[in-house]
């Protein structure tokens, strides 16, 4: 019963990060990292292999340059263009693609950062900013948190494969199991307050009427 309420509160404060990184990018700069991280990582998913190819001309190209393919005698460097190993084979595309994705993440932050004009604009940290920074936690997780398990636990450990860990993570899967833990923790808390149901609610109420006066001082400065 402990464990799934401390699960429940280290869920909660992950889902808080990521609001709270929400409301301090505002909405625009929030929903736009979101957008090109969720649809590049489905193109990814679905396209990869352009990627892929890409990266494997890029790699003979070179492997061409630097044998002399451009000097007078050009043939050494097709015995070698023709002998050089892909750079992305089948088994480390999975993690090539990873990367892209990864550098496609990182240039978008470093854009959304800059004051451009359509991502000040109406740039508002508000309940979508929030909204936006939930579900950016939640997407991650499902892209993110079935790697940091394979770190955990490598490849080799007894009845687990750290490899179909990652393969079968997928947002769904991470939404459902975090409504069950959202469930089953509130449940075991509510289990364990349930003797001081009534100071619990006064308790609640209270923390609503300060949040609620808070609001409304601030809604007063603003005037």
């Amino acid at each position: 019963m402990n464990q799934s309420i401390e699960v429940l509160v280290t869920f909660l404060l992950y889902l808080a990060f990521f609001g709270w990184i929400g409301w301090l990018r505002g909405r625009r700069r929030t929903g736009f990292v979101l957008a090109v991280a969720l649809s590049s990582w489905l193109l990814l998913q679905e396209q990869g292999d352009i990627f892929v190819r890409i990266a494997n001309l890029g790699k003979k190209f070179l492997v061409f340059i630097q044998s002399g393919g451009l000097s007078a005698d050009p043939d050494p460097a097709f015995t070698a263009l023709r002998d050089a190993p892909p750079l992305v084979t089948t088994e480390n595309r999975p993690g090539f693609v990873f990367l892209v994705w990864v550098l496609i993440l990182v240039l978008t932050y470093i854009i959304s950062n800059q004051n451009y004009k359509w991502l000040t604009t109406n740039n508002k940290s508000d309940g979508w900013a929030v909204l936006w920074g939930i579900l950016s936690g939640f997407f991650f997780a499902s892209v993110l948190l079935p790697r940091l398990v394979a770190i955990l636990l490598p490849a080799g450990t007894p009845g687990i494969d750290t490899t179909e860990v990652i393969q079968s993570a997928n947002l769904f899967r991470i939404l459902g199991g975090s409504l069950a833990v959202v469930r089953e923790g509130f449940s075991n808390l509510w289990t364990l307050i349930e003797p001081q149901a009534p100071l619990a609610i006064l308790l609640f109420l209270t923390l609503l009427l300060v949040i609620a006066a808070s609001t409304l001082q601030g809604a007063k400065k603003a005037k």
